[in-house]
Formats: C-alpha cells, structure tokens, sequence
C-alpha cells in the first residue's frame, strides 16, 4: 500500500499534482523525514483532535509540536489530542499510526500551520509507513482549501 484508498479519491477529485517517494520503514513523521533524507520542515504530520463536539485535525511540520492553546483559540473550541483508538477507527484505510495529513479526505475539519507554506513543497503520511507523498506548495495549498490556518506549532 502506497495511499489509502481515500486519499488516493481526494487527490484524484481534487485534480492534485503529486508524487510517491519511498523510503525505509519510519513510524513518526519526523522519522519518515529523516529516513526519506528530507528536512522535517517540509513534512507535514497530522495530529488527531478532539472535544465533546468531534474531531478535528491540524496540520504542522514533523519537526514541531501542536500549540493545543493557539488551535483552541483560532477554533473557539477546547481541543485536545485524541485518543489512538479513535485515530485507528477514523483511518481504518491507513496502517495503525500512519495518519494521512488530509483531514479533507476523512470530512474531518482541518487547521494548518502556516509554516508549511514557507517551503516549495510538502511531503505527507499517506496511509503506510514506507510512503510519502510529494506536492508543491500550489498543490498543498489547493489540497487545504479553505481551511483554517495560522501559527499553531512550537
């Protein structure tokens, strides 16, 4: 498995421009980087949330950590991280752990860092640990629509 079934339905639908870099079995995202040879800045990871309202996924770079205090501010919500085995339901397409940075393509409500648009190109968990996708910033910034976004890493 490369993609998960409905990432590889979202990029299609989305008419997104990207590609598949391989490399060694990683289980963070900042692993990945590192075991695909690319700067933790330009991989995005996917951090799970959730309140009494639902879930919610933000997007920042491997190499910080979410600023739960900045995403619950932006969202008007009290978010916190999610529990693993609501992460395994809610990407049961995806090997355990490897959460696809495209909330979209869960319906799930998406707020990114705006540090990931300060690179030429994104890479992503996309369902494995083996794979990542590549897009360039024009096609990252397409894939968030209109999500929220601002300076919730640290």
């Amino acid at each position: 498995m490369s993609l998960a079934p409905r990432v590889e339905s979202f990029l299609r639908d989305q008419h997104i421009n990207w590609q598949s870099v391989e490399h060694p079995y990683a289980e963070t995202a900042m692993d990945c980087a590192i075991a695909a040879r690319i700067p933790p800045q330009r991989v995005a990871k996917g951090v799970l949330l959730a309140d009494d309202e639902g879930f919610y996924m933000a997007v920042i770079p491997a190499d910080k950590q979410v600023n739960l205090s900045a995403v619950s501010s932006q969202t008007n919500r009290l978010l916190d991280i999610a529990h693993q085995k609501d992460a395994m339901l809610m990407f049961n397409d995806c090997r355990e752990g490897a959460i696809p940075s495209m909330g979209q393509a869960y319906r799930l409500p998406v707020i990114w860092d705006d540090g990931l648009v300060a690179e030429p190109d994104c890479y992503m968990e996309c369902g494995d640990h083996e794979h990542l996708l590549r897009v360039d910033r024009t096609d990252f910034m397409k894939m968030m629509g209109d999500a929220r976004h601002g300076n919730i890493a640290h």
